[in-house]
């Protein structure tokens, strides 16, 4: 009989071995991008600056007079202070609440003659109010606190250092700070966010991240020796329909664990005026003998004056272990969530969703709510 690598299964060599080759290959994409000198420095202000509908920033629009002593600090610096109230219901565990609040500020770091980098905070504080025995507690986050280094002067090469968005997928660039809808990232992943460090550019052709992180998500945490090696390449963002290949590989720490991860995967995103259409499928290794395969589906529609946003979202994650016959059928579990998120003025956004289990596991339906001010 024939073995399933001889039948062409993906192997955990050979996933290590497309890993690896893609990552050295995102990396060799940034060789043509250090002379890169024509139109991309101003995409990559744009991307970095621009903010995205529905409150759903990337950076913060608040500003401060700058003619005055401390212009060298307050010279193109963007803030935000956020406000947000969660509640979260199933229906066989009641209902918890959630909020949080924090800062965002964006500043480029200027000379007279360039640009010489961007440092970007977000520091908050949630509060949890979970069901008993459980208690309600306060937890300090980090979102995201990093300083990207512009190496070339027009964004081909820069090298980026803190805590940062993991560069795997739909996680890129980050449109869903602090919002009820997200996209496919843990399943994937394992964390959104790491510490560590990434080498990125852009030109007027791709764009592309590498990074080397602690591979424990929130915290830096080295027990067990954690680490995760990840990377994307993908047309420019500024286009109507973009796509990008990722890979990453490492020791995952979570909840405890460590858990060896390897994936690889391509996402696409469609603007077509009002509809966007995003969408990501991953193939991939947990443990050493766990076959993984993802797919991620979200169908958005918003109003011509950008108040009101829908969306729709289907989310398939499958398992099977690598030495299973053919004949046994996967491990499926499939979403199906509904949401929509209104702007109730230039300063408050109320959000809601219905997510509904699709398979036959039993996890209960859940719906959340959510009402956000930030003041800028």
């Amino acid at each position: 009989m024939e073995s399933r690598a001889q039948k062409g299964t993906l192997t955990l060599p050979t996933i290590r071995t497309l890993s690896a080759g893609l990552l050295c290959g995102l990396a060799l994409l940034s060789f043509p991008a250090l002379g890169s000198d024509s139109a991309a420095w101003p995409e990559a202000r744009e991307t970095e600056s621009k903010s995205d509908p529905f409150g759903d920033l990337d950076v913060p629009l608040g500003s401060i007079d700058s003619s005055n002593r401390w212009s060298f600090l307050t010279d193109n610096l963007r803030w935000a202070v956020d406000f947000a109230g969660r509640i979260n219901t199933t229906e066989n565990s009641g209902y918890t609440n959630q909020e949080f609040f924090g800062i965002d500020l964006h500043k480029v770091v200027s000379t007279k003659n360039r640009d010489i980098g961007t440092l970007l905070v977000q520091l908050y504080v949630d509060y949890h109010s979970d069901p008993p025995p459980n208690r309600d507690h306060w937890d300090y986050k980090t979102r995201l606190l990093y300083f990207n280094y512009h190496v070339t002067g027009r964004g081909g090469l820069n090298i980026k250092v803190g805590h940062l968005l993991i560069p795997y997928g739909l996680n890129l660039p980050s449109r869903t700070p602090g919002t009820l809808r997200q996209f496919d990232t843990r399943a994937n992943i394992g964390h959104k966010v790491d510490w560590g460090t990434s080498i990125n550019g852009i030109s007027t052709n791709f764009n592309y991240e590498i990074s080397l992180t602690r591979g424990s998500g929130l915290e830096y945490d080295s027990d067990q020796g954690p680490y995760l090696i990840s990377g994307r390449a993908g047309t420019p963002e500024h286009l109507p329909l973009t796509m990008g290949i990722s890979g990453l590989h490492g020791k995952i720490l979570k909840n405890g664990k460590i858990t060896d991860r390897t994936r690889l995967g391509v996402d696409w995103r469609w603007t077509g005026g009002v509809l966007d259409v995003l969408g990501e499928i991953s193939i991939g290794r947990d443990g050493h003998s766990k076959d993984i395969v993802n797919g991620f589906l979200d169908l958005s529609w918003r109003s011509s004056m950008d108040t009101l946003l829908l969306y729709a979202q289907g989310d398939i994650m499958m398992n099977r272990e690598g030495s299973a016959p053919d004949s046994l059928p996967w491990e499926k579990v499939s979403y199906l969530t509904l949401g929509s998120q209104l702007a109730l003025g230039t300063h408050y956004w109320i959000s809601a969703d219905y997510r509904h289990e699709m398979t036959s596991t039993g996890k209960p339906d859940r719906i959340r709510a959510q009402l956000r001010y930030r003041f800028f």
